[in-house]
């Protein structure tokens, strides 16, 4: 990602961190959600490096294992901590770092 794109990211953060106005859990799922959003996105730019400076894509298995592995793990535990964290919010949180790309493949143009 770019820095443009890093601060479209920032800027889905913030107005996700506004839902904290409705209800205290849901801004605290979102950031949850951001938080790991951004390590699976730097597991996968570091899996990515690795798979073009080898020239094989061995280990992508274990890959996608592990990162859905992250997210199904970031969504149980905001299950079962329900009174600090909303599981809708964090799941939503997952997403901001490709809502971002998308967001910033339609507004710059390169």
């Amino acid at each position: 990602m770019t820095e443009k794109h890093w601060r479209i990211f920032a800027v889905i953060a913030a107005v996700g961190c506004l839902s904290g106005f409705f209800k205290w859990q849901y801004a605290t799922g979102y950031l949850l959600g951001c938080v790991f959003s951004v390590v699976t996105y730097k597991i996968l730019e570091h899996f990515c490096d690795d798979a073009i400076r080898m020239r094989n894509p061995s280990g992508s298995m274990g890959h996608f294992v592990l990162n859905f592995g992250i997210w199904a793990a970031v969504l149980i535990v905001s299950v079962f901590l329900d009174q600090y964290l909303n599981v809708i919010a964090c799941a939503i949180g997952l997403t901001a770092v490709k809502l971002s790309i998308i967001i910033g493949s339609f507004l710059i143009k390169e």
